[in-house]
């Protein structure tokens, strides 16, 4: 494998683990004033740590730690090198109750290395020289890593790409782009990899088997930012025959604001690889004790970053449950920290109507009968001015009316987590994300709480 800053062989990996690591938590002691603090709290001192094994005597860090304060993870940088102390960009996470993102903070430093991850999360899919990229994230209010990284790691591999720029963030803006604009782009183009949320991409399939129009060029699709399960995975797939893609495939990302980029299959089906493991450290760990467990053993995916010096981050955990392996790669070879599970919400479980209910379970059965079509359970009071009045439980979906097929979808949900719902039809592109985010929710608790 061609793939910069992976490693031959786990002992090689570990080594320059371990030198990142003593940088960092020399960093750390000195000049991170949230962990700085926790240490000190902690009676722990800068001996206590001497290889990645000891961040087992940190506790984990969580996003609302992280949200509560984000100024507090970023390294106070007087003194360092120019390229250490000045701030390239400002990403936000997504995610917040409040409405409110956070911050996540890189400096010249830490955007050379993004670009390294990018150009790995590339060649570990199967880029070469020749792809166009189609960028079909839509622009947003405020930043996110979506829709400029796609143009990063093109520049990394200096392939060609171009924004689709999918609809519009707001007021103040006006090129945005519609459906079949879009659609006539990625055939003019000649596109051969679409990059973008399943959701979006799928409508984008779908119009354009309606239009006939020539996809012919496409071979890889890239999707991120929402679940896909195998039934979605093999719809999508289907839709790819009706317009001339018939051997395209489709790679998934797990992705982060905090990685600055993802793990991703090689190939359908071999596990998200961590493309940078020389500066992204992946475990996890028992959600009760803490404690990293052995490969092939579900518990918490956390991060911790290796070489970062604006916003950085220690024993983050994620909030996904997964298995992780550091088994090479059967299908690339790549020796690097591999989650070989789908990654699912471990905070997902909520109350409906006085049952306990996992969303991620009614959403696997909704793929199963959906495949990738859009759509969206909602779970709101019965009456919004007295919230106790009750629950109801929604599912939208884009389609056309058909009693049959509400029968059938009130039915899945019903199988699946006991609560009957009410099913709505609405028109295509109504569940399209129009707020300051950029991801389709598959799920939404608009309770007041």
């Amino acid at each position: 494998m061609n793939t910069q800053l992976l490693y031959p062989d786990l002992l090689t990996l570990q080594s320059a683990r371990e030198h990142a690591f003593a940088q960092m938590m020399d960093l750390v002691f000195q000049r991170h004033p949230h962990y700085r603090d926790l240490l000190a709290r902690q009676g722990l001192q800068r001996g206590d740590f001497n290889s990645p094994d000891d961040l087992s005597k940190l506790p984990l860090t969580h996003k609302a730690d992280y949200m509560a304060a984000p100024e507090r993870f970023v390294l106070e940088s007087e003194g360092l090198p120019l390229e250490m102390r000045t701030v390239w960009d400002t990403m936000y996470t997504t995610g917040s109750t409040s409405g409110k993102p956070t911050p996540f903070v890189s400096t010249s430093y830490d955007f050379f290395n993004t670009l390294a991850l990018q150009r790995n999360m590339l060649q570990l899919r199967g880029v070469n020289p020749h792809d166009v990229i189609a960028n079909l994230f839509p622009l947003t209010q405020v930043p996110h890593g979506a829709w400029i990284r796609v143009l990063h790691a093109a520049a990394s591999m200096n392939v060609s790409v171009f924004c689709a720029m999918p609809g519009n963030p707001s007021e103040f803006f006006n090129l945005g782009n519609g459906l079949d604009r879009v659609v006539e782009l990625i055939a003019a183009q000649r596109a051969s990899v679409l990059w973008g949320v399943p959701s979006y991409i799928y409508r984008v399939l779908l119009r354009a088997a309606e239009l006939k129009s020539d996809f012919s060029a496409v071979r890889l699709l890239f999707v991120t930012g929402e679940a896909l399960g195998e039934g979605a995975r093999e719809a999508m797939q289907q839709t790819l025959h009706s317009t001339g893609a018939a051997h395209a495939h489709i790679s998934i990302s797990y992705g982060a604001t905090e990685m600055q980029g993802g793990m991703v299959e090689c190939v359908p089906g071999s596990g998200y690889h961590n493309p940078l493991p020389g500066q992204l450290l992946i475990e996890v760990v028992d959600p009760k004790t803490e404690k990293p467990v052995a490969d092939g053993q579900p518990g918490l995916v956390t991060l911790t970053h290796l070489q970062r010096r604006g916003t950085v981050l220690l024993r983050y955990a994620l909030g996904d449950v997964s298995v992780l392996t550091h088994e090479p790669c059967p299908h690339c070879g790549a020796v690097t920290d591999r989650l070989i599970q789908v990654p699912r919400r471990v905070d997902a479980m909520v109350k409906i109507k006085g049952m306990l209910v996992n969303p991620g379970v009614v959403i696997q059965a909704l793929d199963g009968l959906l495949g990738a079509l859009p759509y969206q359970l909602r779970v709101r009071s019965a009456d919004a001015i007295h919230p106790l009045a009750g629950d109801v439980l929604e599912l939208q979906v884009e389609e056309t009316d058909a009693q049959a097929r509400r029968v059938a979808l009130a039915q899945c949900v019903k199988e699946a987590c006991g609560v009957t719902p009410q099913v709505v039809f609405v028109a295509p592109g109504a569940l399209m994300a129009t707020d300051a985010s950029w991801k389709s929710k598959k799920f939404a608790d608009l309770r007041a709480h």
